[in-house]
């Protein structure tokens, strides 16, 4: 299996929580200029700072992204 990581999720697992960006950079030490590239796909979350997105927004790393199979449609 290969995976890519696709679009952040961030947007619906903010509001889902009521939270804003600058809140969730706030709580991250994050720049909201950072946080906004996140969002946006042009910057990722260290592997650190995924994990504590995850524990304040209560949901699995995996969730703060889409995954994409790129060997889906290879077969």
């Amino acid at each position: 299996m290969a995976l890519r990581i696709g679009r952040s999720r961030l947007p619906v697992l903010l509001d889902s929580k009521g939270m804003t960006q600058a809140q969730l950079a706030q709580r991250l030490n994050l720049s909201d200029s950072f946080v906004s590239k996140v969002v946006r796909g042009e910057k990722r979350l260290s592997l650190i700072k995924s994990r504590e997105a995850a524990i304040i927004l209560n949901c699995y790393m995996d969730d703060l992204y889409e995954w994409i199979d790129i060997e889906e449609g290879k077969r």
